[in-house]
């Protein structure tokens, strides 16, 4: 059940939308929409809920601020760095400029783009699953590339790993701590004191690039989540 209401934040009124789950959790997010999300267990009232989101205005507007910082910056990125678009007419449908990513402004961008995304991460995932199945020996069954609204990666248990096509967007150090942090899945399903001190084997300090895709994400995935409990 979702009921969706008008909030003022920083001078703006902005969407609320407060959903009822058969969940234990509160969580509130932000999305770079803009959208506020507040998702509370069913024996929680709709009232209680606004209360807490009165509560936390100002994380919410801190965010909504990052969010519009962002996207005065347009451009696309590519392994960390946010390049500036340009488009011409040329006869390769997009490409990389010393300063800036080149498009055919006679094709489709959001295709040409995610086609060419796909192309590049893949190649990178496949050079690092190369190395790191054999040196964690760790193999998994299937891996899929697809865009992911909120993982980063799935390990399922099945064997099959699915990464976000958002990773080509990310520094190739985070691409490749994502690939040993999924593989490590393979033989811990859960984010225990034992997997950590398992990936701790093969990079140092893994929570680091945790924590920097913690602050650093909502520039290429989903939103920022204040409550997770």
């Amino acid at each position: 059940m979702i009921k969706k209401y008008k909030v003022l934040i920083g001078n703006k009124e902005r969407e609320l939308s407060i959903i009822k789950k058969k969940k234990k959790n509160i969580s509130l997010q932000v999305k770079p929409s803009m959208e506020i999300i507040l998702s509370i267990p069913m024996r929680i009232s709709y009232s209680y809920g606004l209360k807490l989101v009165e509560d936390k205005y100002a994380w919410i507007e801190n965010k909504l601020k990052k969010y519009s910082s962002a996207a005065d910056n347009s451009g696309v990125y590519y392994l960390g760095k946010l390049y500036p678009l340009k488009t011409e007419k040329s006869e390769v449908s997009i490409r990389i400029g010393e300063e800036n990513i080149i498009f055919n402004s006679s094709e489709n961008f959001d295709l040409v783009l995610n086609q060419w995304y796909e192309q590049k991460i893949k190649r990178i995932l496949e050079g690092y699953l190369e190395k790191h199945t054999k040196l964690m020996e760790l193999y998994p069954k299937k891996i899929k590339i697809k865009p992911l609204k909120s993982a980063w990666g799935i390990c399922y248990s099945s064997g099959t790993i699915t990464f976000n096509l958002n990773l080509i967007k990310v520094p190739l150090d985070v691409i490749e701590y994502l690939v040993m942090h999924e593989l490590g899945h393979l033989k811990y399903p859960n984010h225990s004191k034992e997997y950590w001190e398992y990936i701790g084997k093969y990079i140092e300090d893994p929570k680091s690039y945790r924590r920097w895709l913690r602050k650093n994400g909502y520039k290429f995935i989903g939103g920022e989540t204040l409550w997770d409990r």
